[in-house]
């Protein structure tokens, strides 16, 4: 996915005693981009999701069997 332009955003903060400056790039999507966007997170955080939750009902299962 390209991305032509960015949404720049500058901030200042205190660090060590010394002021620095940030500087945030956020790209300008399309409505199309950011649907696509999302629903790619959606269904990364819902492998993670059922990974976790695979090993969870595992771990339950051993410590119901050692019972």
């Amino acid at each position: 996915m390209e991305h032509n332009s960015y949404r720049k955003e500058k901030e200042t903060a205190d660090f060590q005693g010394k002021e620095i400056m940030l500087e945030n790039l956020t790209p300008v999507l399309t409505k199309d981009q950011e649907a696509a966007k999302r629903r790619e997170l959606e269904h990364q955080l819902y492998e993670v999701f059922c990974k976790y939750a695979d090993s969870r009902i595992k771990q339950e299962k051993k410590a119901i069997d050692k019972v």
